[in-house]
């Protein structure tokens, strides 16, 4: 009993800290808790989509083999397209009509709370398909995986806002929200997968690299957090972006650039 419980709570709360430190951080205009709490279950539902798009998937590519070019493709296209799409559908369900979306941190905010359901749900299907290993399982994501999701969601919900508030390359910043978490999670789990069919050393070897990743990832999110926080407190916020006018679209677009330049 005391075992499932602890596994439970391993599953739970390295999301749970890095959901507080993100929504912590929104202080200006913070989201209505019922609006965190619908992204945040969206990122649940984001699994099931997730499964549904495997088996399009497997239905026209290939099951890839136990070999480096196999586990590369599980990687990209059982994992990291998928997932990724799949949370990028949900982030747009939750903000498409959401009014409280008024600033570029927001973006970022809604993101993460889809991304880290997402992670919660995945990690607890592990936790109980892998009971008896529960602790070195639950450690594990807890130090890589979860934290990783994160960081795809911060880099996924940075570029949806700079698409939302800045219409004239909304295509280019919409591409670059889906496909940079895209090839970032691609590459974190090829890291790990590949060294699945190789020998310990290079397993070894590998696994270091995708500690490497990470941490360059988290050095990046973070600052990706700062240019939003940064221009939010320089841009005042409009209750109604799609009733702007396109000379005050304009001054706002290139303020924002200067910011980001900085």
């Amino acid at each position: 009993m005391l075992s499932s419980i602890l596994s439970i709570l391993m599953a739970l709360i390295p999301a749970i800290l890095l959901l507080f430190f993100v929504v912590g951080k929104d202080k200006k205009r913070p989201e209505p808790p019922r609006q965190l709490v619908k992204a945040f279950l969206l990122g649940f539902v984001s699994m099931f989509v997730v499964t549904a798009l495997v088996g399009v998937i497997d239905c026209f590519i290939p099951y890839g083999s136990n070999t480096v070019a196999g586990q590369i493709w599980r990687a990209f296209w059982r994992a990291a397209i998928p997932e990724e799409l799949a949370k990028f559908m949900m982030l747009w369900l939750v903000l498409r009509k959401n009014k409280y979306f008024d600033e570029h941190f927001d973006g970022i905010v809604y993101a993460v709370m889809v991304g880290l359901g997402f992670a919660t749900f995945e990690n607890l299907l592990y936790m109980f398909a892998n009971y008896a290993n529960w602790l070195v399982v639950g450690s594990t994501r807890a130090l890589l995986t979860v934290p990783a999701h994160y960081a795809f969601a911060v880099f996924m919900g940075y570029f949806y806002s700079l698409a939302h508030f800045s219409p004239r390359r909304k295509v280019y910043y919409y591409s670059m929200a889906l496909l940079v978490p895209m090839m970032l999670h691609g590459l974190y789990d090829a890291l790990l997968m590949v060294g699945m069919v190789l020998p310990e050393f290079f397993s070894v070897l590998l696994s270091i690299l995708c500690i490497v990743l990470c941490y360059f990832m988290h050095k990046e999110a973070f600052r990706r957090i700062t240019i939003h926080l940064q221009s939010d407190s320089i841009i005042v916020p409009k209750e109604d972006v799609a009733e702007q006018s396109q000379s005050s679209d304009d001054i706002e677009y290139i303020d924002y650039e200067e910011v980001e330049r900085k």
